[in-house]
């Protein structure tokens, strides 16, 4: 698994995503929108976003997504992700799972941190304790974090060489992360300079990796979205780390070209989020009645076009790609134009009718008003009162 398999594969990576991968903008949202990944969510967080989720319904996700046999988890995913997961919400056979896909069959493994992670702040179960904890490239320790400045040491890492890092980048200037070991025999990709709490001056493994039997681990000590990676997920290039990341824990060829792969995986991403609108807005003039013919015709056409980039970005023919990419958005233009016009033919009708009864009331308030104030129709004639006779004496 973690020798580099040829260029031309179009195999896709499965990713068995576990933590908090919704709601939010968080690094599966990037990974769903990618060709080269298939990640499956399961949500195994119990403090994100401030106790969202109950621990029922996290139990209910685990049920409902974890694979339910050893077999079935390496028969199944290439890549397992632990981000901000906690360690209670798994049973102690998931945990040995984990452990041996990495070290028997040479799954990839990625903890990327939050205070649910690594050693946690004390108020969870230390995943150094677990199965899980011995094919982490770090050592964890029990409720310490801190927070400091960044540095990137591996460029002669493959993956960290396909991204382009700039010093001044501002999640470097200040990053928190739990406080963890290297171990031997570790690889440390990037540092954090602690410049707060007790443990001032500690140069903390930030990125580290290492082989461990036939699977790569990844180390990510902070997060990568919003609480401690606020700044990061924001990175215009936070999907093509995540993405490659999967990439290079699966043992697949990483883009050279990455320019030309960002520009290619933006665009791809762009067009995934336009045609779901679409959908919406086909939704929606169905309900008023207007039929989505012409526009289903239209999108058909952005389809084949979104499917041959597809296609030719599997085959790692990015400029073809790029090409039909461009096409497909260009076409999904005209298919926009056409939805709104039909989507303004169904709109129409409610205007006439919102007209027509507004001009009603208008007309029949005004008769009866006319009637009642100028015509007096319903007034009729009365005697003097009695006040106006004797008044008059």
């Amino acid at each position: 698994m973690i020798g580099i398999q040829p260029a031309q594969c179009a195999e896709r990576v499965r990713i068995l995503y576990t933590g908090e991968p919704y709601p939010g903008v968080t690094p599966y949202v990037f990974m769903k929108a990618e060709p080269l990944l298939i990640p499956t969510p399961v949500i195994a967080s119990q403090d994100y976003l401030n106790y969202i989720f109950t621990l029922k319904e996290i139990k209910r996700s685990v049920r409902l997504y974890m694979p339910r046999s050893y077999d079935s988890l390496v028969g199944s995913y290439n890549v397992i992700i632990l981000s901000d997961s906690n360690v209670a919400s798994f049973t102690a056979s998931h945990l040995k799972w984990f452990r041996e896909s990495v070290h028997d069959d040479g799954l990839g493994l990625a903890m990327v941190g939050g205070h649910e992670t690594f050693g946690t702040l004390g108020s969870h179960a230390d995943w150094g304790q677990t199965p899980v904890g011995e094919v982490l490239p770090v050592e964890t320790l029990v409720g310490r974090i801190g927070g400091g400045r960044v540095t990137i040491l591996g460029e002669d890492n493959v993956f960290i060489d396909s991204i382009p890092w700039r010093s001044n980048l501002p999640f470097l200037q200040l990053y928190y992360c739990n406080i963890v070991l290297p171990k031997e025999g570790s690889d440390t990709l990037a540092i954090d300079m602690i410049q707060t709490g007790d443990n001032q001056g500690w140069e903390n493994p930030f990125f580290s990796t290492w082989v461990h039997g036939k699977g790569r681990t990844f180390a990510f000590t902070g997060d990568w979205q919003f609480g401690w990676g606020a700044e990061f997920i924001r990175w215009e290039y936070a999907p093509d780390f995540a993405i490659n990341l999967m990439l290079y824990l699966a043992g697949r060829k990483l883009p050279e070209d990455l320019d030309l792969v960002h520009t290619l995986r933006s665009r791809l991403a762009t067009l995934s989020y336009r045609r779901s609108i679409m959908e919406s807005m086909i939704a929606f003039v169905e309900k008023f009645g207007a039929n989505p013919r012409v526009i289903n015709e239209a999108t058909a056409e952005v389809d084949d076009a979104g499917n041959r980039a597809i296609d030719l970005y599997l085959e790692v023919e990015f400029v073809e790609a790029l090409s039909a990419v461009n096409e497909a958005l260009n076409l999904m233009d005209r298919a926009e134009e056409v939805a709104d016009r039909v989507k303004g033919n169904a709109l129409i009708w409610i205007y006439i009718t919102e007209w027509l009864v507004t001009t009603a009331t208008v007309m029949f308030c005004g008769f009866v008003l006319w009637t009642l104030m100028v015509r007096r129709r319903l007034y009729s004639e009365v005697s003097t009162t009695r006040l106006g006779r004797y008044g008059n004496r």
